[in-house]
């Protein structure tokens, strides 16, 4: 569906600049696929049917019960917190099709039916009385209905869950379809402000584009009057005129702030960048770009990464957040806890490592804006505020000694090792600005503040 169909506007950058100053999040991963500990794709990986798979929920008796006995979400918010971090993003509906909050829709599949408990209400309380901002992740697509491979019930995709083709999947899928207008307004009308919203999974039968599915999931303001999968009127939404709206239109109805990313076939606020290889390249001017990663292994809790020493160390969470920061990203690191509830002590300790420097740094963090020159990949990146720039020395720069571009508009007349507070020593030369004294500094990563002579002035 063309964008300009859809209907319904990104935010503008002003409204998005809390995420572009508080740089760091925490996203979690967290769901039944805790019990057994081998990542949140486990249902899919092993071709587990849907009624096995929903003992994780059920069988108290095994080790792989998801038993959320330990969930303390005021925990989690700390742990973010003392990181550096700013704000946070659940899982409140993984690919799995469970939700960890009171899904309104017969067939939801959900925490409140198997444990009585609404985690995702818990953790909307836990964040903001961290003073953290709020985030939900949804994904549309779910392996319990069969019809997610097979939309129009004659053209079944490859599964591992041996569907076929058959005509009732049409039906299947409109009801999967259903279940996902009730929980999503039910995530975004239930809980007060949600301020970050992270959609996941909008191809459908794992084929093709979230773009290429809009026609399906109808992503937009309103909803079409003759699509082939309609839902039911007592879950439709509408505004103030009677229209049906569609999922951006429930989404801006009730969190016309909310930003919101385009995995769901809508053109998006931001964009992300998802793995764990290197940032590399120039500053991203154009749109908003959020880095995800993960810390161990999988994104859910991933018993082998953790026993086999793969999770992520300090010096590379600094690296990575720095390599973000100077080209205007940011990051949103994920944390897989188990099965009761608990992040693994040995990822808590890498994020507190990394947040005390981040702590000693925030100065070159927080509040900046990527720039006013490119960084050169893994050597030196520049961000600013007012009249600081600051200078990243990333891994592979040597020395005591860095140059600064030559500007004409403004001029460098102070500069401090930031890990120290040493005043260093300014040099004019051909072109260039040279600044000397740095510090071997406790991290790979060491940065000067420069004032200038005027206020920089920026993008947003």
């Amino acid at each position: 569906m063309p964008v300009e169909q859809l209907g319904i506007r990104q935010l503008d950058n002003r409204d998005m600049a809390w995420l572009l100053d508080d740089k760091y999040g925490m996203f979690i991963h967290w769901g039944l696929y805790a019990g057994p500990g081998r990542g949140e794709w486990l249902m899919h990986n092993e071709g587990i049917p849907t009624d096995r798979y929903r003992l994780l929920a059920t069988d108290r008796e095994s080790n792989d019960y998801f038993a959320a006995d330990r969930y303390d979400p005021a925990a989690w918010a700390k742990l973010a917190k003392d990181s550096g971090m700013r704000w946070m993003c659940l899982t409140a509906r993984h690919h799995d099709g469970y939700c960890l909050f009171d899904s309104p829709h017969p067939n939801g599949f959900s925490s409140m039916r198997t444990h009585g408990r609404d985690f995702v209400e818990d953790y909307v309380k836990a964040c903001r009385a961290a003073g953290l901002k709020v985030g939900l992740y949804y994904s549309p697509l779910s392996w319990r209905y069969p019809g997610y491979y097979d939309v129009t019930g004659d053209d079944c995709n490859s599964n591992p869950f041996g569907y076929e083709a058959d005509a009732s999947h049409k039906d299947n899928a409109r009801l999967m379809k259903e279940e996902n207008y009730a929980n999503v307004r039910r995530l975004v009308s239930r809980y007060g402000k949600i301020d970050h919203v992270f959609w996941d999974g909008g191809w459908l039968g794992q084929q093709g584009t979230d773009a290429d599915a809009a026609y399906f999931h109808e992503p937009g303001r309103y909803l079409a009057p003759n699509n082939a999968w309609p839902i039911d009127p007592q879950y439709i939404e509408r505004d103030a005129e009677g229209r049906p709206l569609g999922m951006m239109g429930v989404v801006r109805a009730h969190q016309p702030k909310a930003m919101v990313n385009p995995r769901y076939g809508w053109i998006g606020d931001y964009r992300d960048e998802e793995g764990g290889h290197e940032v590399f390249g120039p500053i991203r001017s154009k749109d908003v770009y959020q880095k995800c990663m993960t810390t161990a292994g999988a994104w859910g809790y991933d018993r082998g990464a953790l026993a086999e020493g793969r999770v992520i160390k300090p010096h590379e969470i600094v690296e990575m957040l720095v390599n973000c920061v100077v080209r205007d990203m940011v990051l949103l690191l994920n944390v897989g806890p188990d099965r009761h509830g608990v992040i693994p002590p040995e990822v808590a300790d890498t994020l507190l490592a990394a947040g005390r420097w981040i702590e000693s740094m925030k100065e070159s963090i927080y509040g900046t804006r990527g720039g006013p020159w490119q960084p050169e990949d893994r050597r030196v990146g520049y961000c600013y505020r007012g009249d600081r720039v600051c200078v990243h020395l990333m891994k592979e720069f040597r020395g005591d000694a860095f140059a600064l571009p030559f500007d004409q508009g403004f001029k460098p007349i102070r500069a401090n090792d930031l890990s120290t507070g040493q005043e260093l020593s300014i040099n004019k030369g051909e072109g260039k600005y040279t600044v000397e004294g740095m510090s071997e500094g406790s991290m790979p990563n060491r940065v000067a503040v420069v004032l200038y002579d005027r206020e920089i002035l920026p993008r947003y």
